[in-house]
């Protein structure tokens, strides 16, 4: 849980609204249905209800994306309600929503929310006393809204920044290993709730040694780029390449089930030993490949295709091998 928290930020905002709804709004609701404002006491029960629902559909499914608009479309709503029902009071609540709507969708559509809100309350003019009260509202909602459109979006370009030079390999473009570790965990969780297969190669570039002993480094990495490059053209946008170390890249293939795995890897395979050339001529590929098995940890099943790829490297290279549903994973060395 704490890990899924610290790598997936949106999921951590969707639940961080949650608890604040759970543990800030909920009571305040209780209060309101014991002081007799029964609608605004249902108006703040639903949007709870609303946002708790997305925060459990975000965390069964993986999915933040539509989570996140149920929550920013519940808050703005209530937000809006409540201070049409209760005045003043309720308007600090604006503020907050219009903070989180930043955070929580897209800026543009953070924009247009929160200019419907306030724009909105100020046209309706319930909350307020007077007319200079719904024109300080509605400047100091600006000056907020301008605050935190700048903050979210300096925010968001760091993250990504951050995350780019966290998970991603800067030679050829590919994830790393720490970007596998986490994506082969969210794969085994997402397969174990929806049942769907899932498969992953390691690939290994045969005799690439002998391109860094013979014509230098700069080549092999020419190498690695192109390798890299031509296995992204010939797999879906939803496989993902990971550099593992060296000349060695995991491949992950959801969807893909043990009888489409022989084909698929093995059609890669020909495309690489026909389309990849090194400085010495043709290069080409070893791959050990492990259909995921029920119940399994994601350690377990890289070790399989790990043995897999050692048979096919002592098997003669060139060539696909498929583990099979158990195996004791070969720790042997494996000599370029």
């Amino acid at each position: 849980m704490l890990n899924r928290l610290r790598t997936d930020f949106q999921l951590a905002l969707i639940s961080l609204l949650g608890a604040c709804a759970v543990f800030g709004i909920l009571p305040l609701a209780v209060y309101r249905f014991l002081s007799g404002q029964l609608m605004v006491g249902l108006v703040d029960t639903a949007m709870v209800s609303l946002i708790t629902a997305a925060v459990v559909y975000a965390w069964r499914t993986g999915d933040t994306r539509r989570p996140g608009l149920v929550a920013v479309v519940a808050t703005t709503a209530g937000a809006v309600t409540v201070s049409a029902l209760v005045g003043v009071e309720g308007l600090f609540w604006v503020y907050a929503m219009i903070l989180a709507n930043f955070f929580l969708v897209g800026r543009r559509l953070a924009v247009m929310l929160n200019a419907a809100a306030v724009f909105g309350l100020v046209v309706h003019g319930g909350a307020f006393d007077d007319f200079a009260q719904s024109i300080s509202f509605l400047l100091s909602a600006l000056v907020v809204s301008l605050f935190a459109f700048t903050f979210a979006a300096r925010t968001e370009t760091q993250r990504v920044r951050l995350e780019s030079l966290a998970t991603r390999d800067p030679l050829t473009g590919t994830d790393n290993r720490r970007a596998m570790e986490e994506e082969l965990l969210l794969a085994v969780e997402s397969a174990a709730r929806s049942g769907d297969a899932c498969a992953v190669v390691m690939l290994d570039l045969d005799f690439f040694k002998r391109v860094n002993d013979q014509h230098g480094h700069d080549a092999g990495d020419r190498v690695l780029v192109a390798f890299a490059d031509l296995v992204r053209r010939n797999t879906r946008k939803l496989d993902r390449l990971f550099r593992y170390g060296g000349e060695e890249f995991v491949l992950l293939l959801p969807g893909a089930d043990p009888g489409a795995l022989q084909r698929v890897t093995e059609q890669l395979r020909h495309r690489i030993a026909t389309e990849l050339v090194g400085p010495g001529g043709p290069v080409t590929c070893s791959m050990g490949a492990a259909a995921l098995l029920p119940d399994e940890a994601w350690p377990a099943w890289l070790a399989r295709a790990d043995a897999a790829l050692y048979r096919a490297k002592q098997g003669g290279r060139n060539r696909v091998e498929i583990a099979p549903a158990s195996i004791t994973p070969v720790t042997a060395p494996v000599v370029p």
